[in-house]
């Protein structure tokens, strides 16, 4: 795009004295709802298109923000402050209708009266809308009493340019290397929407030399995409891990969502009430099958949230959800020990908050081969609040909502700990291991493998189909029904180890190998007990065990349910009795 700032800008010098410096991070906070507010604009007129049946090209939606150095000013004698443009651009069939207005919100008022104050003279903040044939609107802002009084000059131009769009810019006073640290962190925000909006594209350029630095963030639609919820959450591992952290062959990241939780109403300031739905998506990276890891492996947390339409909730702010109440790390042998202090990683996407972990129980951990040993691991946790696909609000509403979130989500964490809870443990158990889970399995194994091994000796014992308990004891490899119970309780261990991952009892594991015995045909029948030698009704108490149990044996359900679809090497074993 040609630089427009001598075609709009003369060369009268502004008035500065005593200027005073903007508080830490003021151009970010401008930046971020500008942008904030661009997003849900595209987002709202793809809802109204698609209630309409409308259809676009996503690939032309593109949003950039760029920041120049206005080298023919000179800087204010016995300070480093310096003149800047901010300019946040954006394209796509959504941008004809944008209003500069619609932008000024508190923070971007707050800078730009600030620069008013020392260049009363020229106007500091400004919107282009450029149509076909560089026909460009520029509505100049005329500031008031606060961000809702502020008035619009309209004037027009056809400026020579291939761009067409809607543009944000503004003058700011800044220092140098404030700006450098502005800019990096402008940066970062534009990578952490980029994870849960790869249909966009997203470019930040600098511009403080002859060589303008650029970073871009292009569209995908590869393979290298997960759903989160509504969103898709890209999983390329380049944008997690630094370089040198990146084995060969390893790609992408593994993340697996969890369920999806609806919370409580959260009202705004309008008295409006709203529900929004929290899903969540864990991974451990470098990637790691789950019975391969162990999870003293696992050195740290990372946490990112995010809010309606994909925008981050934090960044450069301290997070405030309650991670060590949100998660029962016990379950898993961990526990927190202690934030991390943030790191600006060079091309990696900046989480939230990293928390360091460290183990508290070394007899739940599992064997690793050897090239996992060692190797460190970071947990990485993705909290998606978004609106139902039936909710319906306003940009302004939508704005509100992300206001209400980063304001009250440590509120929220509190008062709704459950269903936070319970989400993120359904992400986290399909990438942990889940001691706690697993010591349940082995309690309700141990509990029902013994009933069931009892119940089938009982029925065998009982039964007057000779040819029926012969081909059962031959399937199982007994001589008779003293030995059925204790064979039939190994292969029952022999299923739940591969299915459950749980431990069979010592006294099974001695007698895993059951001895082949196969009888001659013209043998007779060993198990000859008449049916007077057990009484009947003790049979209830084996069957009503069930029962006894509740919930609690869902998993022996799901055994027991296994067993019937068993080959027994005999297809006649599902005779009737």
């Amino acid at each position: 795009m040609p630089d427009l700032r001598k075609f709009w800008f003369g060369t009268q010098t502004p008035n500065m004295t005593e200027p005073r410096t903007l508080p830490p991070h003021a151009v970010f906070e401008a930046v971020m709802q500008i942008v904030e507010n661009a997003i849900f604009s595209r987002q709202d007129h793809h809802n109204r298109n698609n209630q309409h049946k409308e259809h676009h090209t996503a690939g032309t939606d593109q949003l950039s923000v760029q920041v120049f150095l206005l080298s023919d000013e000179v800087k204010h004698q016995g300070t480093d402050l310096m003149w800047f443009i901010v300019r946040a651009a954006m394209t796509g069939p959504w941008v004809n209708h944008l209003h500069l207005k619609d932008f000024v919100s508190d923070n971007l008022y707050k800078v730009v009266a600030h620069s008013q104050a020392y260049s009363p003279d020229e106007y500091c903040l400004w919107s282009d809308l450029v149509t076909e044939g560089g026909r460009t609107q520029r509505l100049i802002a005329n500031l008031g009493a606060g961000p809702g009084d502020v008035s619009v000059t309209e004037t027009m131009k056809k400026v020579p340019s291939g761009w067409q769009g809607f543009a944000v810019q503004f003058k700011v006073l800044y220092s140098k290397m404030s700006m450098l640290s502005e800019s990096r962190t402008i940066s970062a925000f534009l990578h952490r929407i980029h994870l849960l909006s790869p249909e966009v594209s997203l470019e930040f350029q600098l511009s403080f030399d002859e060589q303008p630095s650029t970073v871009t963030f292009q569209p995908n639609r590869g393979s290298f995409r997960l759903s989160v919820g509504q969103r898709k959450l890209l999983t390329g591992i380049k944008h997690y891990l630094c370089p040198a952290e990146i084995a060969d062959g390893e790609t992408k990241i593994r993340p697996r969502p969890g369920a999806r939780v609806m919370l409580s109403a959260t009202r705004l300031s309008d008295n409006t009430e709203v529900r929004v739905q929290l899903c969540v998506a864990a991974a451990v990276t470098p990637p790691v099958d789950r019975s391969l890891l162990s999870n003293h492996c696992c050195t740290s947390v990372q946490l990112y949230t995010y809010g309606p339409a994909g925008v981050p909730l934090y960044l450069h702010e301290k997070c405030p959800l309650p991670v060590s109440h949100l998660v029962r790390w016990e379950d898993y042998g961990l526990r927190l020990a202690g934030e991390v202090a943030h790191t600006e990683q060079e091309g990696v996407a900046w989480p939230d908050c990293t928390f360091r972990l460290e183990t508290v129980s070394s007899s739940a951990t599992q064997s690793q081969p050897p090239e996992q040993q060692g190797r460190p691991h970071v947990l990485q946790l993705f909290l998606v609040l978004e609106l139902p696909n039936m909710s319906v609000l306003t940009t302004s509403q939508q704005i509100d909502l992300l206001a209400v979130l980063r304001r009250e989500l440590g509120q929220l964490g509190a008062d709704q700990r459950g269903k936070f809870s319970r989400a993120v443990h359904s992400a986290l158990n399909k990438v942990l291991n889940n001691y706690a889970e697993q010591r349940e399995k082995q309690a309700v194994m141990e509990k029902a493998i013994p009933h069931i091994a009892d119940a089938m000796q009982t029925i065998l014992r009982y039964s007057t189909d000779d040819g029926f308990r012969n081909r059962c004891f031959d399937a199982v490899q007994v001589e008779d029904s003293r030995e059925l119970a204790a064979a039939v309780s190994a292969r029952l261990w022999d299923i739940a180890v591969d299915k459950y991952q749980v431990t069979p009892p010592t006294s099974v594991r001695d007698t895993q190998v059951v001895p082949s015995v196969e009888p001659p045909e013209t043998a007779p029948l060993q198990n000859t007990q008449p049916s007077s030698d057990v009484p009947q009704p003790e049979m209830a108490p084996s069957t009503g065990a069930w029962s006894s149990t509740g919930p609690a044996l869902d998993p022996a359900m799901e055994l027991h349910s296994q067993i019937l679809d068993e080959d027994w090497s005999n297809p006649g074993f599902s005779e009737s009795v």
